[in-house]
């Protein structure tokens, strides 16, 4: 019995340090996106946006794509196409289906330069 006491103590002990983070700065993230997520989680201090401004918004994330993904992001950010999933269920996928000859897409996946990968931080 002393054994299985020592035990769960000792896995008690293990188990604290992980429960002690409480906030995103006393974890290993990097401490500015630790103030940015706590300066925007504060939901008070942000501004009222209409409809057509998020609109905007929307379409102006789009612009500086590709033209290949371009008219697929206005089209999904305008609202068309499928939408599955739940907010509570981690979040909605809005998908939209391009049709092309293979030639014309083969011809944009060629011109097509693939996204940079930003190099881990450390």
């Amino acid at each position: 019995m002393k054994k299985l006491l020592t035990l769960l103590a000792l896995s008690g002990a293990v188990a604290l340090p992980a429960m002690a983070q409480m906030t995103p700065a006393e974890t290993n993230l990097d401490k500015s996106a630790a103030r940015m997520e706590a300066r925007n989680a504060r939901g008070s201090q942000l501004t009222a946006v209409s409809p057509e401004q998020a609109q905007a918004n929307a379409l102006r994330r789009c612009a500086n794509l590709p033209a290949m993904y371009k008219t697929d992001c206005e089209a999904r950010a305008q609202g068309q196409g499928q939408v599955s999933g739940s907010v509570i269920g981690g979040g909605l996928i809005k998908e939209t289906v391009t049709t092309m000859p293979q030639s014309e897409l083969d011809a944009m996946m060629k011109s097509h330069q693939p996204m940079a990968v930003p190099a881990p931080r450390n």
